[in-house]
């Protein structure tokens, strides 16, 4: 299982049982927790009665009466450090992730209404796009929900690398370690579509029902296969396999992910954020934020190896 050694939290919202969720996993992993706040900077503009550091002031004061609120509640549990920023929260975060070397950031939010379902808010997607490590997005208890977890696993047909599945085993740990502190089950899922579903009864590709129906047929089991192999090496990594379900499923990947979230009432869906057409077990980007967008359960999120974040390429150039 991945071991986590530095939580970094930006709490938005102060929910306990978000709070209690964070502790549990620092305390399995033997982590050390960190929660932070990001305040908005003073603007530079004349201000002759001092109102902007007065301002600024009571912000940071109130800032820091917040964070010790929420260390207090666990004071008989564990120890965690607390500390104010200024600047923008998602920027702010993604420094101090390279700068102390956090491996997990939590952000915990109340996510917003979207037209698709309930997502997540401006930071918590920049943090799924930018942040370095990986980000567990959590949101105070809205619906009932079972203690398993989905991990989504995506496959780019024409192209497997070692290093790819390699990453699809990494998020596999993650979700069994997840599931194993909660006491519930895997459903690993794989959505499957024939290579160009969309044009198969196109005239212009003058494909006989014959011929059409042998190509999803072979496109099919060659799903079939890559699938049951991973699922099998992720059941031999697994403390109890009975717990691993498999659920290959012919359809598009964000319908799919969302249908099998609420058949098991999941309380975690755990998926990568970044991928490319050279790196097959993961959810490509797209796919990802749509997912993020139209959905209501917590997600942790991890990069590939050797991911850079956007913002520090910008830094460099």
């Amino acid at each position: 299982m991945k071991q986590f050694r530095d939580i970094l939290v930006y709490a938005e919202s102060d929910d306990q049982t978000c709070l209690e969720q964070v502790v549990a996993v620092a305390t399995t992993h033997g982590a050390a927790i960190t929660v932070c706040e990001v305040v908005e900077p003073a603007p530079e503009m004349q201000d002759n009665r001092g109102v902007v550091e007065r301002v600024s002031k009571l912000r940071w004061s109130r800032a820091f009466q917040r964070l010790r609120r929420i260390c207090d509640l666990f004071a008989n549990h564990t120890v965690i450090d607390y500390s104010v920023f200024t600047g923008v929260p998602f920027v702010t975060i993604t420094e101090q992730v390279v700068q102390q070397d956090f491996d997990l950031v939590v952000h915990i939010s109340e996510p917003v209404q979207m037209a698709t379902g309930i997502g997540l808010n401006a930071t918590g997607m920049h943090l799924m796009r930018k942040c370095p490590c990986t980000v567990w997005a959590l949101h105070p208890e809205r619906e009932s929900h079972s203690s398993d977890v989905v991990l989504a696993l995506d496959r780019e047909l024409a192209s497997g690398t070692r290093a790819a599945e390699a990453f699809a085993m990494t998020l596999a740990d993650a979700a069994l370690g997840l599931a194993q502190t909660r006491d519930g089950n895997v459903h690993v899922l794989h959505a499957w579509r024939p290579f160009g579903a969309e044009l198969l009864d196109d005239p212009e590709l003058e494909l006989t029902d014959s011929e059409c129906q042998v190509y999803r047929r072979q496109q099919q089991a060659d799903s079939e296969q890559w699938f049951k192999r991973m699922v099998q090496r992720i059941e031999s990594i697994a403390d109890d396999p009975v717990r691993v379900k498999a659920h290959l499923v012919e359809g598009m990947a964000v319908p799919t992910v969302a249908m099998l979230v609420e058949q098991t009432a999941a309380g975690m869906l755990v998926l990568g954020t970044v991928g490319t057409s050279a790196n097959p077990g993961v959810l490509i980007g797209a796919t990802t934020e749509s997912i993020l967008a139209g959905g209501n359960v917590p997600v942790l999120a991890l990069k590939p190896p050797g991911f850079v974040s956007p913002l520090m390429l910008a830094r460099q150039a």
